[in-house]
């Protein structure tokens, strides 16, 4: 058999094998998750479920014990409060909360808070 019936043969029994530049591995979720949410006009969605999920872990599970996250509209973040008290304390925190929302979540995600009782 020559070298070149060889190949050829080989080259007919094995499978496609696909040049370099398709073999790359494909992009994490997290990294296509937030793009395809954007193309499709829902980011504030994922804005919004993050802020959720991940709100004791900004706050603190005291201060989440009291005040709970309840809609993140126009990038308008809406906390409920569960008395006065927290709601004084809370109030004086406010720039820190933003800010650590805006850390976690994505600088555009949030331009402000709101507290309300109830």
């Amino acid at each position: 058999m020559t070298p070149a019936l060889r190949t050829q043969v080989l080259r007919e029994w094995q499978p496609w094998s696909a040049p370099p530049a398709l073999t790359k591995p494909a992009p994490a979720l997290d990294q296509l998750v937030p793009g395809v949410m954007k193309r499709l006009g829902i980011e504030q969605r994922l804005y919004e479920a993050q802020v959720f999920h991940q709100w004791s872990q900004i706050v603190g599970t005291e201060v989440a014990k009291h005040a709970q996250p309840v809609s993140l509209t126009n990038k308008l973040l809406r906390v409920s409060i569960d008395h006065p008290v927290w709601h004084q304390q809370l109030l004086p925190l406010k720039p820190l909360i933003l800010q650590k929302v805006r850390d976690r979540i994505g600088k555009a995600a949030v331009r402000d808070i709101v507290f309300r009782i109830g």
